[in-house]
């Protein structure tokens, strides 16, 4: 969540954008054995354990509410997806080969600068090409900005009024998607 109460959303929206390519820059820049602490301790922060409740309840209320008939992959949620993205961030440098001499998983990395790469195409991928960018920006404009809000109205993709809020909701197959307790 990015607000501000004197910065205009689009303006806003636009410094992301450059701390996102910021963020590219520093990570290439990294040398390879912070990268490999870095991603041990993103690891051991995935692997803690809940104390609470509350705490391992919130982690896959969304698996549980998102588990639409549809098909057999939501009727059987991905619980294990957190243990799964930790296994990955391990560095493997023995050699984990079949009887064949074959590497038998493909997301296995033998070095910091293996994974490194992997993650900055990920990144490249996802984050910093515009086709495979995905993002939700919810703009509240203030009373200093009624001229700029009222630009905005009717162009595709802005909820501007009560009427279209509700159409919205009608999509949304599932409404909330987080606990509100």
């Amino acid at each position: 969540l990015v607000q501000s109460s004197n910065t205009l959303p689009p303006e806003l929206e636009e410094r992301c954008l450059r701390w996102v390519e910021q963020f590219r820059k520093e990570m290439e820049e990294m040398p390879d054995e912070r990268f490999a602490m870095e991603a041990a301790a993103v690891k051991a922060n995935l692997l803690e354990k809940d104390i609470k409740l509350a705490e391992e309840i919130s982690s896959v209320w969304g698996e549980i509410l998102s588990t639409v008939p549809h098909s057999e992959h939501f009727k059987n949620p991905v619980f294990d997806r957190v243990e799964k993205f930790a296994d990955v961030l391990t560095l493997n440098l023995d050699d984990s080969k079949d009887d064949d001499g074959v590497v038998e998983d493909t997301r296995v990395f033998k070095s910091a600068a293996e994974l490194k790469k992997r993650v900055l195409q990920f990144y490249d991928e996802y984050f910093m090409s515009p086709e495979g960018r995905r993002a939700v920006s919810s703009r509240v404009y203030n009373r200093k900005a009624k001229d700029l809000f009222d630009q905005n109205i009717g162009k595709p993709g802005v909820i501007s009024s009560y009427d279209d809020a509700r159409m919205l909701k009608q999509h949304f197959p599932s409404n909330p998607t987080a606990p509100y307790w």
